[in-house]
């Protein structure tokens, strides 16, 4: 489960255990206690745990991937011919 905000504080509250925060990358970084966790600014990160513990916390991430990893994947053009679709979409070759 994903906890943001109040309920992200309520759940460090209730975790005895030290708390384990990850970089964007997924990589685990260092071990928070709970006094450590709360002088966080809360804001800009996401706890992932179940309903008795928080397993570790996440920055919030602003990264969207769209259509990743398809082979006909195109952006999308307007009548006149620009680019609609997101700039972090390229056009593939076409197979041979």
């Amino acid at each position: 489960m994903l906890y943001e905000g109040s309920q992200l504080r309520e759940m460090i509250h209730l975790t005895n255990t030290n708390i384990e925060l990850r970089n964007g990358y997924g990589r685990a970084c260092r071990m928070l206690s709970g006094i450590e966790a709360l002088a966080l600014d809360l804001d800009l990160f996401v706890g992932v745990g179940n309903r008795r513990r928080l397993r570790f916390l996440r920055p919030r991430s602003g990264r969207i991937l769209f259509n990743a990893g398809s082979h006909t994947t195109r952006r999308l053009r307007g009548e006149a011919g620009e680019y609609i679709a997101h700039p972090l979409i390229q056009d593939h070759r076409p197979l041979r």
